[in-house]
């Protein structure tokens, strides 16, 4: 289950030691003197590197006043600073004031009395608000920037003394042993942990990482209409947890999704996608390697992930350092990995998360043993090799002329690690919008990580052969991924009894549908070198249709490819004997396999676009002249 899993991160990385605190960025300091005047607003830290600090943990404020201990946003706290201050805001601030007499009136504590000092001191005076604003406009904070206070004399801020902390448990403890002595309701397990407790009526919207939702956050757990409620409950109690699991896991996703640990997550427009392991000590993470496309096959450094006789190795724990995860995750292969059958037990999990206003939408989830997932990206990596109909250029060397570029790699040369986001965005049309590709998304993180068996995705098939007929090329990533999702649905198929991947990939290629492709490429070679540039091709004419109605269309193009041929034969004669010998042999086998089809069903379409593709590797190879098109990348 999603919560559990959750709730099982969140303890391993010790988000629960402390409920009565959760962690927030804190954006500027308001720094005093002992005696409550002004030094300076000053910013802390920056998008790259936030400072983030324990505050109270306080109840969602969407229709309420309710002040957090120590630091809040600043128009939560100064009087003054936002013109445009709703009633919300100003009973905000005056309770934040009171909240630090009271914790005055019980410890004394000096620093406390200069912010008091300063603070009770702002709506009568006028001088003292257009200093701090003067302040703070200087530095270009926002109104919903948090802030907090830092006194001369006294160390660290406001929200990190002591006194404070103390004070804060004490009335949690409080007002919990008070809720549980006044309840009437009876105990119910929580679902998450199994224990009786008295469930939490209201989680609120504290999902901070959901793209698409609100910037308050969004809420997973919720019921607020008749029709969402089951068996008569209301609110949260459709899904009862205690208040330790309901923080586990808001927690344990805000953790995943922050930009502080990239390892753990990938964003797009409006999915993120967050990955963990039960093991916090193994450094692997197949997802990352799918995201980015970097991984070594054929490694034996993870033999003990499928031999639980393996003996265990010592390993560093896996560090939530954004570079260190980074140089980790790009190749699964590279680093030391711990051994044993313990290893080998731990699970795997993926959460895809979008928002929709307040609410949580979950798109997507995967639990498995990670054994299976590094499996199956290993067969995702190995089904999505294919050669390169192109040359690929160091993008790092400037030199003009190609022929003097330094080349990564050749026509023909075999690649497979594919990111995801540049397998989506080979989908990508000027139509499409992001939930489309967000869903296109979801599919294919799906294939990577479910392994061989997992269904086909065919609608994607279909858009990647449209997608040809509308740019009039397939580059390599696109043939890539129509090839990988005909050897996936081909492999599923029990009557065809293809059990290999070069039994798979001879099977592509003897079919008519391959040969037509290749056929159309042909042509289009004929047409060029026979009248030179066109402002229509062969192939942004012909393309849809013969892809989709063969017999329609290439039979009367094979016949009127003769007076071209006539005509490059006097120039070329080589080139036209090479061109006559391509159409004999690809003809030859089309009548093999019955003819031309009257009509091609969607994996037919994809095999024609893998023909056309792998036509041009065969002509660069055999015959460069013969196509001729500006496509290095």
């Amino acid at each position: 289950m999603i919560f559990p899993a959750l709730h099982r991160f969140a303890q391993s990385r010790g988000l629960l030691d402390d409920l009565d605190f959760t962690e927030q960025t804190i954006h500027a300091v308001v720094s005093l003197r002992g005696d409550g005047s002004l030094v300076g607003v000053f910013p802390v830290g920056d998008k790259k590197n936030p400072v983030k600090k324990a505050v109270s943990r306080i109840g969602a404020r969407n229709s309420a006043a309710i002040a957090c201990l120590g630091a809040d946003t600043a128009n939560r706290i100064i009087p003054g600073i936002d013109p445009d201050a709703n009633r919300f805001a100003i009973e905000t601030q005056a309770l934040f004031l009171n909240q630090l007499r009271s914790v005055h009136a019980t410890v004394k504590h000096p620093g406390l009395e200069a912010i008091i000092s300063f603070l009770a001191r702002l709506p009568s005076d006028e001088s003292a608000r257009f200093a701090v604003k003067t302040a703070f406009d200087a530095q270009k904070l926002k109104i919903s920037d948090w802030i907090t206070f830092s006194v001369e004399g006294h160390d660290g801020y406001l929200i990190e003394w002591t006194a404070l902390k103390t004070w804060w448990r004490d009335r949690c403890a409080t007002e919990r042993a008070t809720a549980t002595a006044a309840s009437t309701e009876p105990l119910i397990p929580c679902m998450v942990t199994g224990e009786l407790c008295v469930p939490i009526r209201t989680h609120g919207t504290r999902i901070k990482v959901a793209p698409g939702g609100l910037p308050g956050g969004v809420a997973l757990v919720s019921s607020d209409k008749p029709a969402f409620g089951s068996y008569g409950f209301e609110k949260s109690l459709v899904s009862p947890m205690s208040e330790v699991a309901v923080e586990g896991y808001i927690r344990a996703i805000n953790y995943l999704g922050d930009k502080a640990h990239p390892d753990h997550h990938h964003r797009t427009a409006d999915t993120i996608f967050l990955f963990w392991c039960d093991r916090p000590d193994l450094a692997i993470n197949p997802a990352k390697a799918i995201e980015e496309g970097d991984v070594t096959l054929a490694s034996a450094d993870e033999d003990w992930l499928f031999n639980e006789a393996a003996t265990a190795a010592p390993i560093a724990p896996l560090s939530d350092s954004p570079i260190a995860a980074k140089k980790i995750f790009a190749s699964p292969d590279t680093g030391t990995l711990p051994a044993g059958a313990d290893a080998a037990s731990a699970r795997f999990y993926c959460l895809a998360l979008s928002g929709s206003s307040a609410r949580g939408v979950i798109r997507g989830w995967i639990d498995q043993p990670l054994r299976d997932a590094v499996r199956h990206m290993r067969d995702w990596f190995e089904d999505l090799t294919i050669p390169l109909d192109r040359a690929v250029f160091d993008p790092n060397d400037k030199t003009k002329d190609p022929k003097k570029r330094r080349r990564l790699a050749e026509v023909g040369g075999f690649e497979s690690r594919w990111p995801l986001w540049r397998l989506v965005s080979s989908l990508e049309g000027k139509s499409d919008s992001a939930p489309e590709l967000a869903r296109y998304r979801t599919s294919l993180f799906s294939c990577a990580l479910l392994g061989r068996n997992h269904p086909v995705p065919l609608e994607l098939l279909a858009v990647a052969t449209r997608r040809i007929a509308t740019t009039g090329d397939c580059p390599p990533a696109r043939a890539a991924l129509i090839q990988f999702l005909l050897r996936r649905y081909l492999s599923q198929k029990p009557d065809l009894n293809l059990t290999t991947m070069p039994a798979i990939d001879q099977h592509i290629q003897n079919t008519a549908a391959f040969h037509s492709g290749r056929l159309l490429r042909v042509l289009q070679g004929i047409q060029s070198k026979a009248l030179g540039d066109r402002n229509a091709s062969v192939i942004d004419k012909f393309y849809s249709s013969a892809s989709a109605t063969p017999s329609s269309v290439l039979g009367g193009l094979v016949a009127k490819a003769q007076p071209h041929l006539s005509k490059i034969r006097k120039d070329s004669p080589g080139l036209a004997h090479w061109f006559d010998e391509q159409l004999t042999e690809i003809v030859g086998g089309i009548v093999d396999q019955g003819g031309f089809k009257a009509t091609h069903d969607p994996i037919e379409q994809g095999e024609f676009a893998l023909g056309f593709y792998y036509q041009r590797i065969l002509a660069r190879k055999q015959k460069p002249e013969a196509d001729d098109t500006e496509t290095d990348e």
